[in-house]
């Protein structure tokens, strides 16, 4: 597994959310336990990829925080899928962070992986996000049959 090694859950927020299309591919089956939760930020969708692009801000950002077994190997694949090459790697498409994030059930708060994007400055992106206010990708997106 790529740096940082540390095993926490990881907090999803777009495709990786239960039901969707990257769920479907990559943690599906891997998943012990969901928990609906929320992060600071501020999301976008991206319609040229498909995809949202989360960023640092002060928005309401809602997801899943999972509990995932066989750790090291979904973990990977997750990366590979996200664009993360390592550590402050200027080539990354996402940076895989730790932030605390709220648990909704529990009130609680628990440190989590996340995946934030880090190409905000290209041309591509200023030119084709769309903000997503409400800070649920999921609204208004058709879930994949699980």
């Amino acid at each position: 597994m790529i740096a940082p090694t540390e095993k926490l859950k990881i907090f999803v927020y777009g495709s990786l959310r239960t039901g969707f299309f990257n769920y479907n591919k990559y943690l599906k089956g891997h998943v012990i336990k969901s928990e609906p939760a929320k992060v600071k930020g501020t999301l976008f969708h991206m319609p040229n990829k498909g995809y949202p692009a989360l960023l640092k801000g002060t928005d309401e950002i809602y997801g899943e925080v999972m509990t995932i077994d066989n750790y090291d190997v979904v973990m990977e694949a997750v990366d590979k899928m996200e664009g993360y090459l390592g550590i402050d790697n200027k080539e990354n498409e996402y940076n895989r962070l730790t932030v605390d994030v709220n648990l909704l059930d529990t009130n609680k708060v628990e440190k989590c992986y996340i995946y934030m994007y880090n190409l905000e400055n290209s041309k591509e992106f200023i030119e084709n996000r769309e903000y997503i206010p409400s800070g649920d990708w999921t609204k208004n997106r058709e879930c994949d049959n699980i």
